[in-house]
């Protein structure tokens, strides 16, 4: 079977922190893994393990101190901040915790928001992004609501639907069900199955066993290093 796509291979990545009394704080100590094309990987690992940390990387909110870092064949590891601002809006798509949505503006403006940011794409393509993306997470009829007029899991999904909107190549979800009940969180979870069923990368950070076992290869960090890397039982 051939494998699919490489998107991102991370080398021996580090990432050390002065403290304010001139000593270092390791917070990775040497992390190497690959995400390929249409992966689900959860991230996880108690507080303190590095998984923020890796996030930040990943995500190109931060750099490394040391180590390698390959998105899509090309090593952006010494990028300026302005060419890992180009990868962080237009390749990966960012849904957080706390949702991240403007409270006083429309559904559809909160998604369109992303491309009103990257200045390349016209009105009529962002129109037409919009409607595709609040299809995909089935909420097209709410794209005129106020995101307090929606439930939590409605929220999170328009926040699933901001990140598609630039047609990234990874989904990178920060602790996604952190806000909210035992039941809503499992609903999303099963909707990032059906994103990733339909050919979308993930990356899952949580430090819920029971949300990471929704993705199909659990990472389990502890102490900056890697202590575990498995395939998921497939349910």
């Amino acid at each position: 079977m051939t494998q699919s796509k490489l998107i991102i291979s991370l080398r021996n990545i580090r990432k050390n922190y002065l403290m304010g009394d001139n000593t270092s704080y390791q917070a990775l100590k040497g992390i190497s893994f690959d995400v390929h094309e249409g992966d689900f990987i959860s991230i996880m690992g108690p507080s303190g393990s590095g998984k923020s940390t890796l996030m930040n990387i990943i995500g190109t909110l931060d750099t490394a101190t040391e180590g390698k870092y390959i998105f899509n064949d090309s090593n952006i590891t010494n990028y300026t901040e302005d060419e890992l601002a180009k990868v962080r809006n237009e390749k990966i798509g960012f849904v957080f915790q706390s949702f991240n949505l403007i409270p006083r503006v429309s559904v559809y403006h909160n998604v369109e928001r992303p491309m009103i940011y990257s200045r390349k794409i016209p009105r009529f393509q962002r129109k037409e992004r919009v409607l595709s993306a609040l299809k995909t997470v089935h909420l097209e009829d709410k794209m005129d609501n106020l995101s307090n007029q929606l439930s939590g899991g409605q929220i999170q999904r328009v926040a699933v639907a901001r990140a598609l909107v630039m047609n990234p190549e990874i989904i990178l979800a920060d602790e996604p069900t952190g806000n909210l009940d035992s039941a809503t969180s499992h609903d999303v979870m099963r909707f990032f199955q059906e994103l990733n069923k339909e050919g979308k990368t993930i990356i899952l950070i949580t430090h819920e066993p029971d949300i990471a076992a929704f993705g199909k290869r659990t990472i389990t960090l502890k102490d900056g290093l890697i202590v575990e890397d498995e395939n998921n039982r497939l349910t």
